[in-house]
């Protein structure tokens, strides 16, 4: 079930070279073929493709433009833009206010935490945990469900 393949594939062999040993003869000869034509009609190959070239621009400008009432009929992809980036305008304001406020709690923990550590209280810190408790209370509130 493990036995190791030996193969005695080439090495350098790819798939263009194969196919370029077996239809090589082929190729040698369409390239034949191509160069003798070009050689015999150099002036008409010339004369064709400026000829293309114009027949190509004057498509493109003349015929294919679309006229004012196609241009009505074409949707407006810009319309209603600027209510999606109002939109999104809003919502980044709001993340970065929310994000402010929730450094600002996070900061006003840390002072809780750094009071509550201490071995007595002032008055000083009495008053400053009754005002943190009344900050913290609407964050509270929200969190209940």
């Amino acid at each position: 079930m493990f036995k190791r393949i030996s193969s005695n594939v080439d090495p350098d062999a790819t798939v263009a070279k194969e196919i370029r040993r077996e239809f090589g003869k082929y190729f040698d000869q369409a390239t034949a073929n191509r160069n003798r034509f070009l050689n015999a009609y150099p002036k008409e190959i010339f004369i064709g493709m400026v000829a293309m070239i114009v027949i190509s621009a004057v498509v493109c400008f003349l015929v294919f433009t679309p006229s004012q009432r196609q241009k009505e009929k074409m949707p407006d992809v810009f319309k209603g833009t600027t209510n999606v980036g109002n939109q999104v305008t809003s919502g980044v304001g709001q993340i970065i206010t929310l994000g402010t406020k929730i450094s600002d709690l996070n900061k006003l923990r840390k002072q809780v935490e750094a009071v509550l550590q201490k071995p007595k209280l002032s008055h000083a810190d009495t008053v400053f945990l009754q005002s943190a408790i009344q900050q913290l209370e609407p964050s509270m509130r929200s969190k209940k469900p």
